[in-house]
């Protein structure tokens, strides 16, 4: 009896089996990949510096032209913009070139004859008014009947002159106030530092509460329809312009309208006024004042109900008796 034993062959693994990266790299190096790279890009290389040479060879003048296009634009470039900046300067200059003397003078010249014009007609509407008023009154004292118009109402109307006791309260400007600045209250100091329009309202406003019977700025009188606005820094009462200071007049019992007007809203303006910006406030009394008429009376008519023809109504109202 025999016994047959089958051998295999085993093939035992390397003790660095499992370290096949390390092996890579020692036995395949990176070198020959990274040379055969820089091959290929010095080749390349060399072909776009032939493909170049080619194209001089060939297109030499037509990269003259090309680079002298270039050129030209650019010098055209640069002139154009030296225009442009001669031309802002020049326009910058002449915004800030003072305007012509003559030109000046002339238009002082015109405001000037046209405000003497205007006093003049003002002066001869008082004229009419009065011979009108004596013609009025003429007719008045022949007929028993014809209705009469109290003195209360004439007053009031700004249609016959005023003359008596009264408070006087005269406003100038602080120091370092700017002529012409437009903006009244909340601009720049200098602004600030000026009597404004809204200035003249509140004082107005304020001897009206207190009892006055007639107000007057600065000979200008104040009704219902009195406009007090301001236009270009300038201060307008009746559309008339007026200069510092302004002399508020109101006619009434001196010690009663002083007592009244001391408790007003307005009198703590004019204080605040004072105090901030250095507005000059003066109150006085006196015993006689003369305030005329107003220069120029506009008629509103009335409508009678269920009539056609619509009351004429005043555009402004800035002050009221």
């Amino acid at each position: 009896m025999s016994t047959t034993t089958n051998s295999k062959t085993t093939t035992r693994p390397r003790p660095d089996a499992s370290m096949t990266l390390l092996r890579e790299v020692m036995e395949r190096p990176l070198d020959p990949g990274y040379a055969a790279a820089a091959e290929r890009r010095r080749a390349q290389q060399e072909r776009a510096e032939q493909e170049r040479a080619d194209q001089d060879q060939t297109g030499g003048a037509s990269n003259s032209d090309a680079g002298a296009h270039r050129h030209r634009r650019r010098v055209l470039t640069a002139v154009m913009a030296a225009g442009a900046g001669l031309l802002v300067t020049g326009a910058v200059l002449a915004l800030h070139t003072p305007s012509d003397p003559d030109a000046r003078a002339a238009l002082v010249a015109d405001i000037e004859r046209r405000t003497a014009t205007a006093d003049d007609l003002a002066a001869r509407a008082a004229e009419l008014r009065t011979q009108v008023q004596a013609d009025q009154d003429a007719l008045l004292a022949g007929d028993p009947s014809a209705p009469t118009v109290d003195d209360g109402t004439l007053v009031a109307s700004g249609t016959t002159e005023v003359t008596g006791p009264g408070l006087v309260i005269t406003l100038t400007d602080g120091p370092g106030a700017a002529p012409g600045a437009a903006d009244p209250r909340n601009v720049d100091p200098a602004a600030d530092a000026r009597v404004q329009d809204g200035d003249l309202q509140r004082v107005a406003n304020g001897l009206w509460s207190s009892g006055a019977e007639a107000v007057a700025i600065n000979g200008q009188r104040l009704t219902a329809a009195t406009a007090i606005r301001s236009a270009g820094g300038a201060v307008l009462v009746n559309f008339r312009p007026l200069s510092p200071p302004y002399v508020v007049e109101a006619i009434g019992s001196p010690n009663a309208l002083a007592a009244s007007f001391a408790l007003t809203p307005a009198a703590r303006w004019l204080q605040a006024l004072g105090d901030q910006y250095g507005i000059g406030v003066q109150v006085s009394t006196s015993e006689e004042m003369d305030l005329p008429a107003l220069d120029a009376q506009r008629l509103y008519s009335a409508r009678v109900p269920g009539g056609s023809a619509p009351a004429t109504r005043p555009e402004q109202q800035e002050s009221a008796p």
